[in-house]
């Protein structure tokens, strides 16, 4: 038969009290049940572990012994506890993030630098990738954020937040001083695109088509990073998600926003493989507060031409009347796309 906690944690209390009845006491229990419950350790360990004398046990050397294994392993078991404890309360752990650089240079960088500051014992990493989806399949993080909605059997991919598209171009240009832009305005001015295998270049595309605009396609990037750092230049205008140029990373740069309206979508990504872990879930509440904050209009340094939406919650999002939405329309993405934006 296998010894059981109660035994030993009776064993200890018989020790450091010294008789059967003040070890009785402390567990609450009978003098009797005592008696039986450290007659059965001795039985089960096939050990001589007291000696009867005078009705009185007296441990022999081996029970001294025995006393300090158990003792030892008592302790590990409190350290089990402290740190169940400390894992329950994030007072450890770690948080392991892959993101877009759009948004984890932006609102995900945010809501890390809170976290992490409201947590110090959590231990967190913030990676950018352009494969965001490949990263959380590995299991390699604990949570993605993309441009892209991918449908994969063992990913969960759900929307954050819906980000209007602006035009950016430099204080200079002869377009900046007007509030929105539109189609017709860049009849013929030199555009800076997304790659041509990008969901957003199709959009932005389809659009400049639907109302008969040329463009001169001056150039063509991956993401909107590489988009601002061409037309910070002077090389042309471009149209891209606004998270990067809200919060002023580009002082020579102006956003006006842009119609009819396309939206960037950012997407929370995790693996249905893996159980999502507190530390994970404490981190997106934080997110999702400063998500709702930037929608009602209460971060500093938002520009004017930055229109948020949130999505329904736990729901597929439709969309608002006019506006094109990047995650629900064209195909499908797949586990391994690039992520643009």
């Amino acid at each position: 038969m296998r010894i059981t906690h109660r035994q030993l944690e009776a064993y200890v209390q018989f020790m450091e009290t010294g008789t059967v009845t003040a070890a009785a006491e402390r567990m609450r229990l009978s003098q009797p049940a005592m008696s039986k419950i450290l007659a059965g350790l001795e039985i089960d360990l096939a050990l001589t572990l007291f000696e009867r004398k005078r009705k009185r046990l007296v441990p022999t050397d081996e029970a001294h012994l025995l006393y300090k294994e158990v003792r030892r392993l008592f302790g590990s078991l409190a350290d089990v506890e402290r740190f169940a404890s400390d894992l329950r309360h994030f007072r450890t752990g770690e948080l392991r993030i892959v993101s877009a650089a759009s948004i984890g240079h932006t609102l995900v960088a945010d809501a890390l630098v809170d976290f992490a500051k409201a947590n110090p014992s959590v231990a967190v990493s913030l990676d950018v990738s352009s494969v965001v989806g490949t990263d959380v399949l590995g299991q390699n993080v604990d949570v993605g954020f993309s441009v892209s909605q991918f449908h994969h059997p063992d990913l969960v991919t759900y929307p954050l937040l819906h980000a209007s598209a602006v035009c950016v171009m430099t204080a200079d240009h002869p377009l900046a001083s007007r509030d929105v832009i539109v189609p017709r305005d860049l009849e013929g001015a030199e555009f800076i695109s997304f790659s041509r295998n990008s969901r957003m270049r199709h959009l932005t595309d389809a659009v400049f088509e639907q109302q008969r605009v040329p463009r001169k396609m001056r150039a063509e990037v991956f993401s909107s990073v590489e988009a601002n750092a061409l037309v910070s230049r002077g090389l042309g205008i471009a149209i891209v998600e606004p998270m990067g140029v809200h919060q002023g990373f580009w002082p020579g740069l102006v956003a006006r926003r842009f119609e009819p309206a396309i939206e960037f979508t950012f997407n929370v990504v995790l693996s249905r493989r893996r159980r999502v872990s507190a530390v994970t879930n404490a981190f997106l509440a934080e997110l999702r507060r400063r998500t709702e904050a930037l929608a009602r209009g209460e971060d500093p340094r938002a520009a004017p031409s930055l229109a948020i939406r949130l999505p329904r919650r736990r729901g597929r999002d439709d969309g608002d009347l006019g506006a094109v939405a990047a995650d629900e329309e064209g195909e499908p993405g797949d586990a391994v796309e690039d992520d643009h934006g």
